[in-house]
């Protein structure tokens, strides 16, 4: 579900560097669903081989969306001003974003990685834990990256698609990113009593949900099929990111010259996926 809710953004009028970021990722699953909505019937051939299981475990996490998360973040967004899950959301997303740099370095992006190093680093002294995004301001951009993208641009194809409980669309290449998400989070490693690491969790769903409300919204009103709109608009909006917008090419990504095209821009707010 936490996949399935990243794939597009809730419309918002922010001024922020990072909800442009936002907007900008909106625009591009707004294309693929108009795209999807208007010839697609179907993912590509074989792309789907458990589909009957992933079925069930879609319908789960639709049902857990509509009568825990929904609600959750209908009364979030009606409590928490605007500026102060601004705030949140950035906070989460800096605490994840090791996994990005970890992965500009695996795909041997040397300047963006140290950017985004320095990014990190900005936030989370000045920005006071990532709560204020002063980065964005310095020209350090967020950028998007896992291991997935990683081992797409290694060469790796998506393999079967998957649906996982809570965590919603993937497949058997991306779902390995999901450990090193974890595991490049800092709150992974502090052995957080479950008082705090809990509600942590809680409030970053709950974060999450509430900034993609819109395009969910727009998912169940327009898909004919939600379950063959959500499959196909992760797979094509996964290769886009790893493909960058463009064309597979043979050229390795070792090459210096395929490092002058930005990786494909995180939507954060921030937050992720």
């Amino acid at each position: 579900m936490e996949s399935d809710i990243r794939l597009g953004n809730q419309a918002r009028k922010d001024s922020t560097p990072i909800a442009t970021k936002w907007r900008m990722a909106a625009i591009v699953f707004a294309g693929v669903a108009v795209s999807l909505c208007t010839g697609c019937a179907s993912g590509p051939p074989n792309s789907d081989p458990f589909e009957k299981t992933n079925r069930l475990i879609y319908k789960f996490n639709d049902v857990l969306d509509r009568v825990a998360l929904k609600p959750a973040a209908d009364v979030y967004e009606k409590v928490i001003p605007k500026p102060i899950r601004t705030g949140i959301g950035n906070g989460f997303d800096n605490l994840i974003y090791f996994n990005v740099v970890c992965n500009d370095f695996l795909q041997a992006k040397w300047g963006q990685g140290l950017g985004d190093f320095g990014r990190m680093a900005a936030n989370s002294t000045i920005g006071i834990g990532g709560i204020f995004d002063v980065a964005s301001h310095w020209g350090l951009p967020a950028h998007e990256n896992d291991l997935g993208i990683t081992l797409g641009r290694w060469g790796a194809g998506p393999g079967p698609y998957l649906v996982l409980p809570l965590l919603g669309p993937s497949t058997v290449r991306d779902a390995p990113g999901i450990a090193m998400k974890y595991a490049a989070n800092p709150t992974t490693w502090l052995y957080l009593p479950i008082q705090i690491s809990i509600p942590l969790y809680v409030v970053d769903i709950v974060d999450l949900r509430s900034r993609f409300d819109s395009v969910v919204r727009f998912r169940n009103a327009a898909a004919i099929d939600p379950y063959v709109f959500t499959r196909n608009a992760y797979l094509q909006y996964r290769e886009a990111q790893i493909h960058e917008g463009e064309p597979a090419t043979e050229q390795s990504f070792y090459d210096e010259d395929s490092d002058a095209a930005p990786a494909a821009t995180r939507p954060t707010s921030g937050h992720g996926e």
